[in-house]
């Protein structure tokens, strides 16, 4: 579990959580590190960091945020939400309690063993559940199914046929279903008509 942590003023409390931390100094630092690697949560200092937070998700980065302040008033905490961040707590709280909530979202949204991640898309292969921009979206059974099938055999190509005697579909049906998951965000490339591929890019 990755975590980018841009508070300085509880920098020594947090260096406690048992994960890979990595720590911003600056505004500009945030950028970089973004920039260079996918984090799975963000710590931030609310004061410093709302700024930062939504100039991210401007960039489409929703990547779930943790705000510490020293601020808890209901107007602060709803400027919180409104930009997506999973949780809120003056830094009066313990850390343990901070472990307990990244603990609870990781078994939630990316237990490697039920949780296939895609850009910015969440698939519980457990539970059949899709999450894009941490909101659950509701899918066919067949949609999950040639998605779990994608999933199975990424940046590889699939012929058409082949899926469609899987699941004993028309062609007009396989271009509806692969329309429908585009829009969602993936990737999936089909070549002359007769192979398909969901691409994630290295």
């Amino acid at each position: 579990m990755n975590i980018l942590i841009y508070d300085n003023e509880w920098r020594d409390s947090l260096s406690y959580l048992p994960y890979t931390l990595t720590f911003a100094n600056d505004e500009d630092e945030v950028y970089e590190l973004t920039y260079k690697k996918k984090f799975d949560f963000y710590i931030f200092d609310f004061e410093n960091g709302y700024k930062v937070l939504e100039n991210l998700r401007e960039s489409k980065d929703e990547t779930f945020t943790i705000f510490l302040s020293n601020i808890e008033t209901f107007q602060v905490q709803k400027k919180a939400y409104k930009i997506g961040n999973e949780f809120f707590k003056k830094r009066v709280t313990y850390i343990e309690e901070i472990r307990i909530k990244i603990d609870y979202l990781k078994k939630k949204f990316f237990d490697l063993d039920d949780i296939i991640k895609y850009k910015d898309i969440y698939f519980n292969v457990r539970l059949r559940e899709i999450y894009h921009n941490n909101k659950k979206v509701n899918l066919t059974t067949l949609e999950y199914e040639l998605l779990t099938l994608f999933f199975k055999n990424k940046n590889k190509y699939l012929s058409k046929d082949v899926i469609m005697d899987t699941f004993e579909i028309s062609e007009g049906s396989l271009k509806v279903k692969i329309s429908q998951l585009r829009k969602l965000g993936f990737d999936i490339l089909n070549t002359r008509g007769l192979v398909y591929k969901l691409e994630e890019k290295q």
